[in-house]
């Protein structure tokens, strides 16, 4: 970090170049946000939107996704990113030292949470990843949609905020969910609940009340990279209208989860995880072929928004 300057100056001011002396002197003193300080704030803003309009909880919107009525309304918004880092124009990474506040980061993971105007009374919301890196210039972010392997398994019942995050955890060995958006298609009507739960699967063990025995068949941890961004000014918009647009919400295959909760055998996957800019293997039953359906490029789920 710059160093104040506290210099005191004892020579009496008796001539022009005295006066020219000191000033010289002063002018490079500097201040605590001097150009050459080694590390900066950085503050990356989030934002959600549903078919580019602005999330307010319980809103209903038109047009999502595929077939009619395509009405939706969104009932909780929350997910966890880790790894955030800027991107440099040679490519190269600095990562974020995220602030270690006891809420809404831990270590090198944050979480989200975009319900805005959810419930009854007021919830606590953040829509910010705040941190310290290199002081330099940048040109991008990427980040990874999730929780390490090492965090997302630990206990519910003694871990640190924000991952004891109520909603967020599907067992000890399945771990948390990554990506919680709860909706509800045609929410006059037919009111079919229809959601987006990411998180890891085939996570190997015989106990769901104990961690895996060995790492999850499908991590699930989506790597987000975006160009142009200005994380002085710039915001990161997610758009679960994107993830849904070849889905119909008011349409579940029966005997499954209702929308797509990461489940390899779940037909109403095969149109998401690919938007979460995942592969997705689905598996119809027991000795099924496994079909293969590759990520959608490039990705539209996260974008950036310049002021």
């Amino acid at each position: 970090m710059a160093h104040r300057c506290n210099r005191q100056f004892s020579f009496p001011l008796r001539s022009v170049a005295a006066l020219s002396i000191l000033l010289t002197l002063v002018a490079g003193c500097g201040g605590d946000d001097d150009s050459d300080d080694p590390e900066r704030r950085a503050t990356v803003q989030f934002k959600a939107e549903v078919n580019g309009q602005d999330f307010t909880c319980g809103k209903t919107y038109s047009n999502v996704g595929v077939g009619q009525p395509g009405t939706y309304q969104v009932t909780d918004w929350r997910f966890y990113v880790h790894d955030v880092a800027l991107v440099k124009a040679d490519g190269s990474r600095q990562t974020v030292a995220l602030d270690q506040n006891g809420v809404w980061q831990y270590q090198n993971v944050a979480m989200l949470d975009l319900r805005k105007d959810c419930g009854s009374g007021a919830i606590p919301t953040n829509a910010v990843v705040t941190g310290t890196v290199a002081n330099t210039n940048y040109s991008g972010i990427c980040f990874k949609v999730g929780i390490p392997y090492s965090l997302n398994h630990i206990n519910d019942a003694t871990a640190p905020a924000p991952l004891n995050s109520s909603g967020m955890l599907w067992n000890w060995r399945a771990g948390r969910k990554f990506i919680r958006v709860d909706g509800i298609g045609d929410p006059t009507n037919l009111k079919q609940s229809f959601v987006i739960h990411l998180g890891s699967t085939e996570c190997p063990g015989t106990d769901a009340s104990a961690p895996p025995s060995a790492a999850c068949g499908y991590p699930n941890i989506a790597e987000i990279c975006l160009d142009n961004f200005n994380v002085d000014q710039d915001r990161i918009v997610m758009d679960v209208g994107k993830a849904l647009e070849a889905s119909n919400v008011v349409v579940n295959t029966a005997n499954t989860a209702p929308g797509c909760m990461s489940g390899n055998s779940d037909p109403e996957c095969i149109a998401i995880m690919p938007r979460l800019n995942l592969d997705f293997t689905y598996v119809a039953g027991a000795g099924a072929t496994p079909e293969k359906y590759g990520k959608t490029i490039p990705q539209r789920l996260f974008s950036v928004r310049k002021p």
